[in-house]
């Protein structure tokens, strides 16, 4: 572009050095270097600002997003700690000597495995002098209990079907005494009514009398050994049935082998087994250290959970079964996914601990918290227990709708609404500011969920519209 311009007339009544003239600008003098570089300084000066004038202001590039639909995520973050959900102790109360351990820290093992033995040379002998004398008891007390139960049939089948021998006896005994008796008794009589008719002698009556005296008291003998008997029989009956009681107990006393059963237990129990199927986490038995105490620590490491702490301001919009995004360092940025499975009902104080969710820095905080547990769905190899765990809980989200950045949204007095950037002029990257009235919907942090008449895939949507306004020609750049 070629400018040109006519330099003004000067007066000058003075000026020095003498020899130089301004007169029609014709110079007398060759003009000095320091006075040519000036001029050179004025010229560029003038063309600079002559320039400025004259050509077109440049359109201003804008950062830019280019409208899709997508999906928008409202949740919150929280620290955790990874257990297994299923954790067993297998301990012992044996003070025996560890005399080896079988397995070792990430061993898988099953119900049933042996995991320690402990020293049992002592015990041994005991439980096989225990065995034989349990035996030999045992074997005594039920030989007596079956003679006296025998016995005791005996003498209750005899006594109550009467035919207990001295019973019977007594009973014949007394049967011929009150034969005689009555024979005796009638003799008396007779001779007496004899008597008073003078048929026979006072002699004769005294005979009779005194005969019929003697069998009255060999009736009252036979009468009192017939009792006697039955009291013999009654007492040895009851004699035979303490007997048969006394050796039934004896033989139902299981305390020996209950002592014998214990012995074998502590004997079995020398053999540390595992009760549950997992994998080791812990081993604190020790060859040569006493058994006692907790020796292993299992754990389904195939069953895992997180424990966190929900904050007070948080905890109303956090429920059960709400589906969360798990991460930790040993895994990387890969996201596991879990589940919240319970919410304690009450807050405890401390411990409360949560992710701020523009930074990912951890901030922690004295302030109540509620516990929560969080099912681990997608069970990653590089988990473990007493990791810690970075855990995004899902509140809310949505799927196949339009969301732009907060920032993007303008509000005024009509509402709600974004800058976009329409084609203008003929050159491919202007384009002019245009407002577009919207509606929002689901929010998170970062984004909110836009709608309404114009939205669409493609337009081109102003990031930071509080540095603009409607009409600025602008330049929108590819990429």
């Amino acid at each position: 572009m070629g400018i040109s311009f006519k330099m003004p007339k000067l007066e000058v009544k003075k000026l020095k050095p003498k020899g130089i003239s301004f007169k029609g600008f014709k110079l007398k003098k060759k003009p000095s270097k320091k006075v040519i570089i000036f001029g050179g300084i004025f010229v560029i000066v003038a063309v600079f600002i002559t320039a400025k004038l004259i050509m077109p202001k440049p359109l201003l590039s804008v950062k830019h997003t280019i409208l899709s639909k997508g999906k928008i995520v409202n949740s919150i973050n929280v620290l955790g700690e990874i257990n297994s959900k299923d954790s067993t102790n297998v301990y012992s109360t044996l003070s025996n000597p560890v005399k080896e351990v079988k397995v070792h820290v990430g061993d898988k093992v099953k119900a049933g495995d042996v995991l320690a033995i402990l020293d049992s040379g002592t015990l041994e002998k005991d439980v096989q002098q225990s065995e034989a004398t349990t035996l030999a008891a045992e074997a005594n007390a039920k030989s007596e209990f079956e003679n006296k139960k025998k016995s005791y049939d005996n003498a209750s089948y005899l006594y109550n079907s009467n035919l207990n021998s001295d019973i019977r006896n007594a009973e014949e005994a007394l049967k011929s005494a009150k034969i005689n008796l009555d024979d005796k008794k009638k003799s008396y009589e007779n001779n007496k009514a004899l008597y008073d008719t003078d048929a026979i002698t006072k002699t004769d009556l005294n005979k009779s009398q005194i005969d019929y005296s003697n069998a009255q008291s060999d009736y009252d003998k036979a009468t009192v050994a017939m009792e006697n008997v039955k009291i013999k029989a009654e007492q040895d009956l009851d004699l035979a049935k303490s007997s048969y009681e006394t050796a039934e107990t004896n033989y139902n006393n299981k305390s020996q082998r209950i002592a014998l059963e214990k012995q074998q237990s502590e004997l079995e129990k020398c053999e540390i087994k595992s009760s549950t199927d997992g994998t080791i986490t812990v081993v604190n038995a020790v060859v040569g250290n006493p058994g006692t105490g907790t020796l292993f620590e299992i754990e389904n490491l195939d069953d895992m959970e997180i424990k966190t702490t929900i904050k007070e301001v948080d905890i109303a919009n956090v429920k059960v079964g709400q589906r969360t995004e798990i991460k930790t360092d040993a895994t990387g940025e890969t996201a596991m996914a879990g589940e919240i499975v319970s919410v304690s009902p009450s807050a405890k104080k401390g411990g409360a601990s949560q992710l701020k969710a523009d930074s990912q820095s951890t901030s922690s905080s004295s302030d109540v918290g509620f516990e929560t547990k969080i099912k681990i769905n997608d069970i990653n190899e590089n988990m473990k227990p007493g990791m810690s765990a970075r855990v995004n809980i899902i509140l809310n989200e949505k799927s196949d709708i339009y969301a732009i950045a907060s920032d993007s949204i303008v509000q005024n007095g009509n509402g709600k609404s974004i800058y976009i950037a329409e084609k203008s002029g003929e050159k491919s990257n202007e384009y002019t500011i245009k407002e577009l009235p919207v509606e929002t919907g689901l929010e998170s942090d970062f984004n909110v969920e836009i709608s309404g008449e114009g939205i669409t895939d493609g337009i081109i949507i102003i990031d930071d519209p509080s540095i603009h306004k409607v009409g600025d020609k602008i330049q929108i750049n590819e990429g």
